[in-house]
């Protein structure tokens, strides 16, 4: 027995030994596919779960410098565990000092379901094959190397950033490169002086690197070099074709090549270099030399009410991008009082009467999130800027206030998606207010498709063709025209179905389904377009919305255009209001639903509707003419608990004034239904 017993025990007590056991794992890595600028000083993490890893930055293993972009580090971890992991890099340079960065120094996401790398600890130390961090373009296979090797060859993998050359256009020029062994003139491998061999263009990247460098700025491609080069090097340069020219142009025909001695690489036995500038010539920096204190302030009422930001999250503003200033400046915002107003100071080195281009960001559990902005009006080269905000810089004190209003201003409510999944099934009404595009073709401008040929250039089109919607918030992108028309997914309707209010009133209605049990999520993407067309905005102009889910049902008002305010002059139709207020009258909460008789009565310019509300609801409150016509809708939205007056005046929904007459007014609320009378004079 006492054998048995001693076993037992030398047993549990190996189990446990094994269980205790830490082995040394030993990270290899490369980082050149990294559109980023990484030195000895810069910072290569691993992140993920089990063992020591975090997803956070304090995850504990860091991968010190070898040479050029190679990596190693070791960390123990528990033999056996199963780990997810994935590489974060960041620069750490003066520009971006103090910044975290959070989501932009990621490794991209691979062909596994969670996007992470894998690992299961082996029971002896290990050191892993090399990795190299992906992100250097898309839908590629699991951390594939970006270049192949030959037998009988090393391989040199380039890369070039063209953004410095201003005259490049990827859609007029090509790029390659030609060279040879350092100790001839002849050919090395599948290069040489009289041919060129071209490089791929580049897609954008998951990681664009600390600096968000724009991956369609890069071309890259692997020169095979005989072996017995590998100690000698090559010698190549970079040369921009016309896309029509032959490889083997003449040099003197070339649109661009730089000096033979200025872009000279050695290769050694390393097969991967640091990306480099064309021509070693970065883009222009721009100049400051005003130094002005910028108050930024920000209106998060509408943020907060739509569930992207919440009080006790953390607010930031930074500031300086696309050159506007001297360097990219971080600050975190106070909030003021009870308000919902944030503020932050800061002192900016830019020019005054000039731009200064600036973003929010929140920190919400520790996770930073981007605002979600396209408001600006850009095309072609100027994507890029439809994501941040600009601000006049007036003098040497200046306060950048952002607002919420439906005027032409590039000054807007702040907006931040929620990428929570729905607590339960939310049936979502959209409606699409095309007046402003019917404001905008009367006004003689053309709403271009700027991805097919359905342009708008009359009232009757947008009648006549009706509108579509796209996005995910449809399920997901899909192709854009006619065929949207047909699809029941896409289209949407004014026919008084579907979720549609009234029959004729250029307010397109569809109702959409998200579901509790799927991926679907309460921060919504979609853009709307006439006749199935893009013709609301420029690319990556698209509308934001938060779903409220603490209801089985939402309504979401939006209006064509809105998401582009430059291009939209006519969207501030709706400065031509027909109700002047809307207000909550007090603090408490009535016991019961009602509506009070309209003050004055008869009236002239305009009158009040009080009403009360004993719980939340969605409010409907409509002016019709004696014949049931609507003439114009007062309230349409939700509203919390308590009491409220409408001040009307007298117009219809197009801003017009009505004539004198009888009119009924009817509100609806949650189950409530009621209407009454009154009478305007002139």
């Amino acid at each position: 027995m006492k054998k048995s017993l001693s076993f037992l025990l030398f047993i549990l007590l190996l189990v446990a030994a094994v269980q205790a056991q830490t082995v040394k794992v030993t990270f290899h890595v490369n980082t050149a596919a990294v559109p980023d600028t990484l030195g000895a000083l810069s910072t290569v993490q691993v992140r993920g779960s089990g063992g020591p890893l975090t997803w956070g930055g304090d995850s504990p293993v860091f991968l010190h410098h070898v040479s050029g972009d190679y990596w190693k580090g070791t960390a123990e971890f528990p033999a056996g565990a199963a780990i997810q992991f994935k590489f974060y890099t960041n620069t750490h340079d003066s520009v971006w000092s103090g910044a975290e960065w959070e989501h932009q120094g990621w490794e991209g996401n691979t062909n596994l379901a969670s996007g992470n790398r894998e690992l299961v600890v082996p029971s002896t130390d290990t050191e892993l094959n090399l990795m190299f961090v992906n992100g250097w373009k898309e839908n590629v296979e699991l951390y594939e190397t970006p270049y192949k090797a030959d037998d009988g060859h090393f391989v040199l993998w380039v890369r070039v950033n063209m953004q410095g050359f201003e005259d490049f256009n990827p859609a007029l020029h090509k790029v390659g490169v030609r060279g040879s062994n350092m100790s001839d003139w002849g050919q090395t491998g599948n290069i040489s002086w009289g041919q060129t061999m071209l490089l791929s263009p580049e897609n954008d990247h998951v990681n664009a690197g600390s600096r968000q460098y724009s991956g369609k700025n890069f071309y890259s491609g692997a020169i095979q070099v005989p072996n017995q080069y590998a100690t000698a090097g090559v010698k190549f340069k970079v040369v921009v074709h016309n896309i029509d020219a032959p490889l083997d142009e003449d040099w003197g025909k070339m649109v661009r090549n730089p000096s033979r001695e200025d872009e000279v690489k050695t290769a050694g036995n390393d097969t991967t270099l640091h990306w480099f500038w064309f021509d070693n010539m970065s883009p222009a920096t721009v100049s400051h030399a005003d130094e002005v204190v910028v108050t930024f302030q920000a209106n998060l009422s509408k943020a907060i009410a739509n569930k992207g930001f919440a009080f006790g999250d953390t607010l930031l503003v930074r500031s300086g991008y696309f050159g506007t200033a001297k360097e990219v400046r971080t600050k975190t915002m106070v909030r003021q009082g009870f308000t919902a107003v944030y503020s932050a100071t800061d002192t900016v080195v830019t020019t005054i009467g000039g731009k200064l281009n600036y973003q929010f960001y929140k920190i919400k559990n520790g996770v930073e999130y981007r605002e979600i902005f396209y408001n600006f009006y850009y095309e072609g080269d100027t994507a890029g800027q439809a994501e941040r905000r600009e601000g006049e810089v007036s003098s040497a004190t200046t306060t950048i206030a952002d607002v919420v209003d439906s005027e032409s201003d590039l000054h807007r409510m702040p907006l931040f998606r929620n990428t929570a999944v729905v607590k339960q099934d939310v049936l979502v009404t959209l409606t699409c207010d095309v007046r402003p595009a019917i404001f905008q073709v009367m006004a003689g401008s053309t709403l271009d498709d700027i991805q097919g040929n359905l342009d708008v250039t009359t009232a009757a089109q947008i009648l006549q063709m009706g509108v579509a919607v796209n996005g995910p918030f449809t399920g997901n992108w899909d192709t854009w025209g006619a065929g949207l028309m047909e699809s029941p997914l896409h289209k949407m309707w004014d026919d008084g179905t579907h979720g549609d209010a009234a029959a004729g009133d250029s307010i397109y209605t569809i109702q959409i389904q998200l579901n509790r049990d799927s991926l679907d999520v309460i921060g919504q993407e979609f853009k709307f377009g006439i006749g199935g067309g893009d013709n609301e905005g420029g690319y990556g102009n698209n509308h934001i919305e938060n779903v409220d889910d603490s209801q089985s049902t939402f309504t979401i008002n939006a209006q064509f255009g809105s998401i582009d305010p430059v291009f939209y002059s006519a969207w501030n139709f709706d400065t031509r209001k027909n109700v002047t207020a809307v207000e909550r009258t007090g603090n408490w909460i009535p016991t019961e639903f009602s509506i009070a008789q309209n003050y004055p009565n008869p009236f002239n310019p305009s009158t009040v509707i009080a009403y009360n509300l004993a719980k939340p609801a969605e409010v409907k409150l409509m002016v019709y003419n004696l014949l049931g016509n609507r003439v114009a809708t007062l309230v349409n939205s939700r509203q919390t608990a308590g009491s409220y007056k409408v001040t009307w005046n007298a117009m219809d929904d197009w801003g017009r004034p009505v004539s004198a007459g009888i009119y009924f007014y009817r509100i609806e609320a949650g189950e409530n239904v009621k209407m009454l009378k009154m009478m305007l004079i002139k």
